[in-house]
């Protein structure tokens, strides 16, 4: 599976993000990429002062995650 078909099937999955980035408000990414075995969750605003990322065994979890983090 190529990168663009990783990103398309993660965008696919159901939505589990809701909250925006904690650092700059931004809206969440599209798609938690697996990297190494894992999901990231990030911010893709590449003016964010912080990038936050989190990072999970199953997509839920790195969403899970993600939207634990404290709002703007």
């Amino acid at each position: 599976m190529n990168m663009l078909q990783t990103i398309q099937r993660c965008a696919r999955a159901p939505a589990h993000r809701t909250l925006t980035c904690p650092f700059c408000g931004e809206d969440p990414p599209l798609a938690a990429l697996p990297i190494a075995g894992r999901y990231v969750v990030g911010c893709e605003n590449d003016d964010c002062p912080a990038c936050p990322q989190t990072a999970g065994s199953t997509l839920a979890e790195a969403w899970a995650k993600w939207n634990r983090r404290a709002k703007v």
